[in-house]
């Protein structure tokens, strides 16, 4: 988004210099743009567009977060409290399947 605000800042002011140098024409078969309203109507929509497109990547991703399974305790349905004794640093959680965790 701030790459096309700076794009469209630029072309304005591309615009703006070679049509007060040479003129309206000119200025058109440089850039391609008419007048300065196109320009800035087109980064208007350009930006827009990315704004959706980062919308409905930010629903997405909340929905596949919303779902992923996590540990939760039966009777209140909330994740359980983890404390760890006094002088402790770390907690250890090994989990394994039985036929790697068997010794051989």
């Amino acid at each position: 988004v701030l790459l096309l605000l700076f794009l469209g800042t630029n072309w304005s002011t591309i615009f703006l210099g070679i049509q007060e140098r040479s003129g309206i024409d000119d200025a058109n078969a440089v850039l391609g743009f008419r007048s300065l309203n196109v320009i800035v109507d087109s980064m208007i929509i350009l930006v827009a567009v990315v704004l959706a497109f980062f919308l409905v990547g930010a629903i997405v991703a909340a929905r596949r977060v919303a779902k992923v399974p996590t540990v939760r305790l039966v009777s209140t349905k909330q994740p359980p409290e983890l404390s760890i004794v006094l002088g402790l640093t770390w907690q250890l959680f090994n989990s394994h399947i039985w036929s790697t965790g068997q010794d051989a």
